[in-house]
């Protein structure tokens, strides 16, 4: 048995993609607002369904918005698997040329459906958000945010793991403290999957309080394609006699590391190996990985509360025709919605 920070890496970590690109030459490799991360979307999570990937070009600039065709509603081509979505650009680094891309992507769009919708969107310093809302509006749609979920980050800050564990709840530092002395579990951290490894995890996640894995094939997708390019860092926990009891799927995207998929076997539940696993993933992260973020991932579950500082909002572009009299309704619907929003 490895010891308690044994960290499995391979010599060599290959680097070329599971799926096709959109573009030769698409800016950043990682994230996912990027052509690989779509591909795996449309090939395991919208089979059957037609995906559009609207584009718009001036000069050497261009736009791609991915969607997904729903009859006469278009929406982004985006699920739960998905922390954030949005166009994909390339030589446009300029808010008003990027505006006036989406502007055609969104003229376009208005001649098919009656109603597009985003979700979800995330609101950073690059403001793409807002530049798309005016985007649609200046097409003609009736545009209109509302928050629909929330997401957990951290900012590390230049910290080391014994900073920020000083900042945690003390509850949660002394459950780990109590469930950490002469605990039976031992970690490792693998950044490639193998067929053993891979049936660990899911032994794991099948003996948890989850719900079956709507699209199994998209996490394998995730996992394998984060690995081809040295990001994916997947944590497991074993008990006595090397079971596996506790596993977490994170990918390092740029200077973020990213929390997907975390699972214990309920039968450990005493022994609370998942939350000694956080702790050593946390750790691993900040001390060796020197991430500058931590992300949580879509839902404002409680227990991340524990583990980060931040609470953002999670939003929901939503575009009507207004030319269609059957649009009026649910328009005024969403923008009564946006009376209740939460605060950042």
């Amino acid at each position: 048995m490895s010891s308690d920070r044994d960290i499995l890496f391979p010599r060599e970590v290959r680097s070329q993609h599971s799926c096709a690109r959109l573009s030769e030459n698409e800016p950043g490799d990682h994230g996912f607002v990027r052509s690989t991360w779509f591909a795996m979307l449309g090939a395991h999570c919208f089979a059957g369904k037609s995906v559009l990937y609207m584009q718009a070009q001036i000069k050497d600039a261009k736009a791609v918005l991915p969607v997904v065709d729903e009859g006469d509603h278009a929406i982004a081509l985006a699920n739960y698997y998905s922390f954030a979505y949005g166009p994909i650009f390339t030589g446009a680094d300029d808010d008003g040329l990027k505006l006036e891309l989406l502007r055609q992507i969104a003229v376009e769009l208005r001649r098919k459906y009656r109603r597009v919708s985003f979700y979800p969107l995330i609101e950073n310093e690059d403001g793409i958000v807002e530049i798309m809302r005016r985007a649609f509006a200046k097409a003609g749609w009736i545009a209109l945010l509302t928050d629909q979920n929330s997401n957990h980050t951290l900012d590390v800050a230049k910290r080391d793991f014994a900073a920020y564990w000083a900042t945690r709840p003390g509850a949660l530092r002394s459950s780990v403290r109590r469930k950490g002395k002469n605990s039976p579990y031992r970690f490792r951290i693998y950044d490639h999957v193998t067929q053993n490894i891979w049936d660990e995890y899911r032994a794991v996640y099948s003996a948890s309080w989850k719900n079956a894995e709507p699209y199994p094939d998209m996490v394998r997708a995730i996992a394998d394609e984060a690995a081809s390019r040295g990001a994916l860092r997947l944590g497991m926990a074993y008990g006595h006699g090397g079971t596996p009891v506790a596993t977490q799927l994170w990918t390092i995207e740029g200077d973020t590391g990213c929390i997907h998929k975390i699972a214990h076997d309920t039968a450990h539940d005493k022994g609370s190996p998942g939350t000694l696993l956080s702790q050593h993933m946390f750790a691993h992260m900040i001390d060796v990985e020197r991430v500058a973020h931590i992300d949580y991932g879509t839902g404002g579950n409680s227990y991340k509360r524990d583990w980060m500082e931040r609470e953002r909002a999670m939003l929901r572009l939503d575009c009507f025709d207004p030319r269609k009299a059957k649009m009026w309704l649910p328009a005024l619907k969403t923008r009564i919605s946006q009376l209740v929003r939460r605060p950042s």
